[in-house]
């Protein structure tokens, strides 16, 4: 398996499946399998964004334990 995305670079790749769906020139099979895996980029996402603030928010509260 390769190595996994960082978060910057699946930020990109969801910019690039934006910005291919509105400039509507791709069929409509293409435009699914695009928007299916802007879906997919997204909840991933989202589900690392969560992480992050949970990490900040334990590291903060250890701080205020100091």
């Amino acid at each position: 398996m390769g190595k996994e995305k960082s978060f910057e670079q699946q930020m990109n790749m969801l910019q690039q499946i934006v910005e291919k769906l509105e400039a509507n020139d791709v069929e409509l099979d293409e435009s699914i399998k695009l928007y299916e895996e802007g879906l997919k980029l997204s909840k991933t996402l989202k589900d690392q964004l969560s992480a992050f603030e949970e990490k900040i928010a334990q590291l903060n509260k250890g701080e205020e334990n100091e």
